[in-house]
Formats: structure tokens, C-alpha cells, sequence
């Protein structure tokens, strides 16, 4: 059996191993359980796999689902742990450290939450013009497509003015103080994926749209990234600059290479370096954007 086939295998079994828990023990906080993301639409990183869910909860639930989902989060990387090193994540607002280390293999398990209380207003949920990207790619596991019956504005370039400086705060704050959670040169690892999926995020949800024209962003042209990142270095050359669409190219070599650069610490400060000034440069574009 090929390194890809055991590495999907393992991967499926994560996944469902996940959802068939959640089913078990939320399914009575759950409007729905859904897959998102590359995963679901079965373009999953063989280097650095990663499994996206949004728990999508009825209004009023009591703590007590958050403390659950974090009891089956512990399960699903106990039962793994002889095949994977499954890492729990709440992205983009929390990084969690993994105390559960297993086998050579990194999957990333990200569970979102949206409360249906918060699919009201300007912002479904806080997300902005982002969730655009989970209502296109969702996959819905178990329970009723709740999500169907949200509207998500559509993002004109005002509202991007509006919206860009709290949604995008979501993604640059955590990064800015993640070197402290980490021991380093020992745990740079941690440090660089970390830094990866903010660069994949903000490029991708960020960078774009505000690079784009008031006609492209009608036609919800940067959703065309979502699913095809190779073309992302040419779109920041040209947008942008050079510098940046470098820091863009580190992204996606440390995405096809993850296995090789995992564990080089050199690489891990750059990858760092790289998101940071990424971030720092969408902030900038976001000024020359609002007062065009």
C-alpha cells in the first residue's frame, strides 16, 4: 500500500472517528455537523492534512457541549495516537498545544463553532465575507442544513471597509503572540505550522479580496483561490509585489514540502517571519483600499 493510500486511510478514520462521536455525545446541542474546506471536497494535503468542521449549535446551549467536544478531542487523539499526531485546533483564534503526541503523521483536527443566535446582522457569526467560503465548500455529515438559510452579504468593497479591521484581528493577534507558547528551537515545529495555516488564511481571505476590482469581487472572484492555491504567486506578483508573493511562495513550499522542513528550525523562524510580515503587509493594502 502506497504512503498516499495509508495516509488518506488514516485520515478518513480521523474524520469519522470524530463525527461518529460527536453524533453520539452533541447531536442534541447540534443543529448540524458539517466538513468544510479541502478536506471535503477531497483535495486533503498528503503533508500536512487537515480536517475542517463547523459544529453549528442550537441557540441556548449550555457549557457543557464545549466541555464535552473537548472530552472527544482527547479521545480522537488517544485513539490515534499509535498511526498520527492528531492536533486539535480552534482556528483561527486558538492554537492548542498538543498534549497527546503520537506517530510520525500530523492531522489537524479544526473545530469550529457558530451559535445559530449569531447568524443575524451585517457580520453571520463574525466571520465576514470568509463564511462565503464555508457555504461553498460545506458537506453537510449529520443533522439539517441550517446554514442554507443564512445569507451572507455579498463583499462590495464597502463592505470590506467596514468589516476588514475586526474580522482580520481574528487572524494576526494570535500569531503575534505565539512564540511565547512554544519552547524553542525544541518546539519550532509547533511554531511553524501555527504560522502556515495564519499565511494560507490571510492570503487567501484576505489578500485577495482586497486586491480585487468592485466587478471581480461581484463575481466572487477570490473564491477561486480556495481550491486552487498554485495560482496564488502570480496573482500576488501582480497585485502586489514581489516581496510579498515570495512570502506567499514560502507558504505553499512549506505546504508541499511539510514532512521534509517540519523539523528544521531555520525554517520554522522564516516560516514565522513570513506570515507576520504578510499579515503586516494586508494591513497596509487595507489603508490604500479604504481611502480609495
Amino acid at each position: 500500500m502506497s504512503n498516499a493510500v495509508e495516509t488518506g486511510k488514516i485520515v478518513e478514520s480521523v474524520a469519522g472517528a470524530y463525527a461518529k462521536h460527536c453524533q453520539e455525545k452533541l447531536s442534541g446541542y447540534l443543529e448540524a455537523l458539517y466538513l468544510f474546506g479541502s478536506h471535503a471536497f477531497g483535495k486533503t494535503s498528503q503533508d500536512i492534512p487537515d480536517i475542517n468542521y463547523l459544529l453549528l449549535l442550537k441557540e441556548g446551549v449550555p457549557p457543557d457541549v464545549f466541555l464535552d467536544n473537548a472530552g472527544i478531542l482527547r479521545q480522537v487523539c488517544h485513539e490515534f495516537s499509535d498511526v498520527a499526531t492528531v492536533l486539535p485546533e480552534f482556528r483561527p483564534n486558538r492554537y492548542v498545544y498538543p498534549v497527546i503526541k503520537g506517530g510520525d503523521l500530523d492531522i489537524t483536527l479544526c473545530t469550529q463553532y457558530a451559535r445559530m443566535e449569531d447568524r443575524h446582522g451585517p457580520v453571520p457569526f463574525g466571520w465576514g465575507w470568509v463564511l462565503e467560503a464555508l457555504l461553498q465548500t460545506r458537506k453537510l455529515v449529520f443533522g439539517r442544513d441550517a446554514l442554507a438559510e443564512v445569507r451572507q452579504p455579498p463583499p462590495s468593497r464597502d463592505y470590506i471597509r467596514t468589516f476588514f479591521p475586526a474580522t482580520f484581528s481574528h487572524i494576526w493577534l494570535p500569531l503575534e503572540r505565539a512564540p511565547f507558547q512554544y519552547r524553542l528551537p525544541e518546539e519550532s515545529r509547533l511554531l511553524m505550522h501555527e504560522a502556515h495555516k495564519v499565511a494560507q488564511m490571510a492570503a487567501i481571505g484576505f489578500g485577495v479580496p482586497l486586491a480585487l476590482s468592485d466587478e471581480e469581487l461581484a463575481q466572487k472572484k477570490w473564491l477561486e483561490f480556495v481550491s486552487n492555491k498554485d495560482a496564488l504567486v502570480a496573482f500576488y506578483e501582480h497585485r502586489y509585489d514581489a516581496a510579498t508573493a515570495g512570502k506567499v511562495a514560502l507558504m505553499l513550499r512549506v505546504r508541499e514540502r511539510w514532512r521534509e522542513l517540519r523539523n528544521d528550525p531555520d525554517t520554522a523562524l522564516e516560516m514565522y517571519r513570513a506570515a507576520v510580515g504578510l499579515c503586516s503587509r494586508l494591513k497596509a493594502k487595507y489603508v490604500e483600499f479604504a481611502h480609495a
